[in-house]
Formats: C-alpha cells, structure tokens, sequence
C-alpha cells in the first residue's frame, strides 16, 4: 500500500496550483513534506491525473522462478 493515497495527492495538487497557498503552507495543511509535493506537481504537470496513480504490479512466484531459471541459463 502506498503511504500517500490518490486522493490526497490530487488534493494537494490541485490546492497548489489553484495559487491561493504557498507549496509550504499546502504541505502544511496535508501534513506532508514540500519534496514530494513537489514531485507530484511535475507529475501532475507532464502526466495528468494519471500521473499521479501507482503503477504496481505483483507477480506470483511460479512467474518469477521461470524468469530467474531463464537469466541462469
């Protein structure tokens, strides 16, 4: 699990460039530090909202052992 939702991000996002606050007095109100505000603004800017989903995936084990014995050979 991420430790920043989607949600938040967003609203951080769009707090900040909405240019009534200060990056510092945003991180403040969502209780985050300005660096990865900071990050998500540019993600936001160059991506959009979906710069902003996680991008995980999970692969089970079988997938990953076939991929390991692969390399090895």
């Amino acid at each position: 699990m991420a430790k920043y939702s989607y949600e938040l991000k967003l609203q951080a996002v769009l707090a900040y460039l909405d240019g009534k606050e200060s990056m510092r007095a945003v991180a403040k109100r969502f209780n985050i530090s300005k660096t990865p505000l900071l990050n998500w603004i540019a993600l936001y800017k160059e991506n959009g909202v979906q710069g902003l989903i996680l991008n995980y995936t999970n692969y089970d084990i079988q997938f990953k052992m076939d991929i390991l014995n692969y390399m090895i050979e």
